[in-house]
């Protein structure tokens, strides 16, 4: 209020506003990129409508770069500006016997799997080594299984797929992997840590609204445990109008109808870790959810498996367990209530 109060009428898309200063008389010119959030200016990547491409999936077995279905399902030149715009994680720093490093680099690649209710280890390897895997089970539910949280690449490759986007999210995770506005302006925001201030900035085709707002995720954490790394308060910031306990009990039951769901494994490793989140498995109304949900991803997050934040050593971590965990949240859906 105080901005319109001062500033008259807002300004239009592309106009600039010329005031006069109180003070000096002299004319101030405000540009719509000054008052704009970023996801309304830089940050904002609009999608095509449905009609002007086909959605298609494919066969078991292919698979396709992210970088090419974005400039496929995102209007003309915003392919290009969110490659430019936002980055990407460089993949865990293990080094092999032979001196190689397997697990280096971007996860780029998305690749269809028939159905399994479980992973195997080889299955587990291509994650670690940067493709996303999709599965569709007989229902049509959909498993994506990825090394890193770039939630942003599912719903552009869902919707090539698919032509379908989210309406709301259950998101579970350690991390909040949301932003600032100022932090968005500041630097080029990597996707794993800010896609939740992101979605802000993908926009519907035709009505421009945002894919999901802050306000349709629901975002549920726990107190960190101690691991090997340092853990950081920011890690687990939210918007401003999220009040009150964040932990899955009181985030759950306004989350029941979600269609999206969100599991990072970090959430529930190491072993501390899961002391303080178990509940939520044993949960009847968690169960349905994961049944219900139309998409569910699950994240390895394998730099985090031991705990912490800040971490000296950006290698995978708790292989074995990270597949165990894996398989028993994609085989929630098998579970009665």
């Amino acid at each position: 209020l105080w901005i319109v109060e001062r500033l008259g009428r807002l300004p239009v898309r592309g106009r600039v506003v010329t005031r006069r200063a109180p003070s000096s008389g002299a004319p101030l010119r405000i540009s719509p990129a000054e008052w704009r959030r970023p996801t309304d200016a830089a940050y904002r990547f609009e999608l095509r409508p449905v009609g002007d491409f086909a959605p298609s999936v494919p066969s078991p077995g292919g698979s396709r770069d992210i970088r090419e279905v974005a400039t496929e399902v995102l209007v003309e030149g915003h392919g290009a500006s969110f490659e430019a715009r936002v980055g990407r994680w460089a993949g865990p720093e293990d080094v092999a016997s032979d001196g190689t490093q397997p697990y280096l680099g971007e996860q780029l690649r998305f690749e269809e799997r028939r159905w399994s209710d479980r992973l195997s280890m080889d299955d587990l390897d291509d994650v670690l080594r940067g493709t996303v895997l999709a599965l569709r089970n007989p229902d049509g539910q959909v498993d994506y299984v990825q090394r890193d949280h770039h939630l942003i690449d599912v719903v552009l490759y869902h919707y090539r797929t698919t032509g379908t986007l989210p309406t709301a999210l259950f998101h579970a995770d350690r991390h909040s992997d949301w932003c600032t506005d100022g932090y968005l302006s500041a630097r080029r925001p990597a996707q794993a840590a800010t896609w939740w201030a992101l979605l802000e900035g993908l926009k519907r085709p035709e009505s421009g609204l945002p894919v999901l707002g802050e306000h349709d995720v629901h975002f549920a954490t726990a107190q960190p445990a101690t691991g090997e790394g340092r853990d950081v308060g920011a890690s687990t910031r939210v918007p401003w109008w999220v009040v009150g306990p964040r932990t899955w009990p009181d985030v759950l039951p306004g989350a029941t109808d979600a269609d999206w769901v969100s599991l990072d494994l970090d959430y529930f490793q190491p072993l501390g870790q899961l002391a303080l989140t178990r509940g939520l498995l044993r949960d009847a109304r968690f169960h349905g959810l994961m049944r219900s949900a139309k998409v569910r991803v699950f994240v390895l997050s394998p730099q985090f498996a031991r705990g912490g934040d800040v971490l000296q050593d950006w290698t995978v971590g708790g292989r074995p367990a990270s597949l165990r965990m894996s398989n028993l949240l994609r085989g929630m859906r098998m579970r009665p209530n």
